[in-house]
């Protein structure tokens, strides 16, 4: 729809597309691209219809500026061929094409109310109501304009806030590599105090064949390096005190290690005796038909388990004497189920040690007979004809018994089992 030309008020801004005051030339120049290329410029001449002349289709008239809008038919050149008119003309005036169905429907208001005009003998409230006044026309590319820089203001927000997570990201990262630098650090000072210390132990409680090793090889050192000092000396009554020093210091530090040695062997044994008789107490494991694992305890564990806790008692030093003595009951009648000498032996120990303490003997007294008990009986235990579970625990299989002849039954059983048949 384009408006009329005629009549038109003073407008503050129109659009170069719809500016009513704009005429149309008779000719205009066209832009073509030519075949070989190059833009030739051709004036084109408009066909303009002169106002009036062309026939009024519909359209609307706005009210407040008085311009006449006419449909886009009136664009369209007089004489096209149009759109038919009605398809069924005979049943065009028909009564029942040109009646409308009506119905009605009665409606009870919420409230009542009424409109009443102002005049010079009413006093109305105007409080409530709302003034609204028609604003400067707005056009598309006012509404473009405020759009681009609307979009600029949350681009640079955006950008802004882009830019500062990127800064605080990479805060953040320096900050982690700084704090992980810092830990890596602490790390490295404790991992290096713990191997000194590591070291320290290793060579003041020495426990394993490596670390008497290593005392030997830095003794060996030491011893060479002071023998190499001596040589250097010019006199030779130095030279022959400095090497009985270093002969004694030596000598002196090779008994230290011996000590060491036989202090570690001690400590070792006693540690892998509890721990072969903490396996010996320990229940079997069987897989059920279900898949589940169960721990079952059988007659050797559970007479394993009982002989770790006596020898474990015997061990004990700290115990009164009326438990002491009860301990050495429950070992002598526990071995006397065999005959044997060993049995024999122990027997002897435990009625040994009860006489002394019931005439008052202290404990310094009796650590030689303890401990020869304690022997004893952990051989005892260590015997699988006494121990069934110490079997698994043996460097060399025992010989296995050879099987007994089967006897057949003797005339009289033979006998008997005719007549039981």
């Amino acid at each position: 729809m384009t408006p009329e030309t005629t009549e038109v008020p003073d407008a503050p801004e129109w659009p170069s597309y719809c500016n009513p005051r704009y005429i149309m030339p008779a000719s205009i120049q066209v832009m073509i691209s030519g075949p070989d290329g190059r833009t030739v410029r051709m004036p084109v001449a408009v066909t303009k219809m002169l106002p009036g002349s062309k026939p009024y289709l519909g359209g609307y008239r706005h009210k407040k500026t008085g311009y006449l809008y006419h449909h886009a038919s009136s664009q369209t050149v007089e004489g096209l061929p149009r759109k038919g008119g009605w398809n069924d003309p005979e049943n065009k005036s028909h009564r029942d094409t040109q009646t409308y169905e009506y119905n009605s429907r009665s409606v009870m208001t919420g409230r009542e109310c009424g409109t009443q005009m102002e005049r010079k003998d009413i006093l109305l409230d105007n409080s409530g109501d709302n003034v609204i006044v028609s604003k400067v026309y707005f056009s598309a590319t006012q509404l473009d304009e405020v759009k681009r820089q609307k979009t600029l203001i949350i681009q640079c927000y955006w950008r802004g806030y882009g830019a500062r997570h990127r800064a605080w990201k990479i805060r953040e990262a320096i900050y982690n590599d700084h704090v992980k630098a810092q830990q890596a650090i602490v790390e490295a000072a404790a991992a290096a105090e713990k191997s000194r210390q590591f070291e320290v132990e290793r060579r003041t409680n020495p426990k394993t064949a490596a670390d008497f090793e290593l005392l030997y090889e830095e003794l060996e050192d030491w011893t060479r390096k002071e023998k190499e000092a001596a040589q250097a000396l010019e006199s030779g009554k130095e030279r022959k005190a400095r090497n009985a020093q270093i002969l004694a210091k030596h000598t002196k530090a090779l008994q230290t290690i011996d000590k060491l040695k036989a202090a570690a062997s001690q400590n070792g044994r006693g540690k892998r005796v509890d721990k072969m008789l903490e396996l010996m107490g320990k229940p079997k494991l069987v897989e059920m038909s279900t898949g589940e694992v169960q721990e079952v305890h059988t007659q050797f564990t559970v007479r394993a388990a009982e002989l770790m806790d006596l020898y474990s008692g015997l061990g004990d030093l700290g115990v009164s004497t009326d438990d002491r003595l009860d301990i050495l009951l429950n070992v002598k009648w526990t071995v006397r189920e065999f005959d044997c000498k060993l049995s024999r032996d122990i027997t002897d120990l435990c009625d040994r040690e009860a006489e002394m303490l019931n005439r008052g003997r202290g404990g310094e007294t009796l650590a030689g007979l303890r401990k020869r008990l304690s022997n004893l009986f952990l051989q005892f235990i260590e015997t699988p004809d006494f121990n069934p579970e110490a079997t698994r625990f043996l460097k060399v299989p025992p010989k296995q018994k050879p099987p007994q002849p089967q006897r057949g039954p003797s005339g009289a059983m033979k006998q008997l089992m005719s007549r039981t048949a």
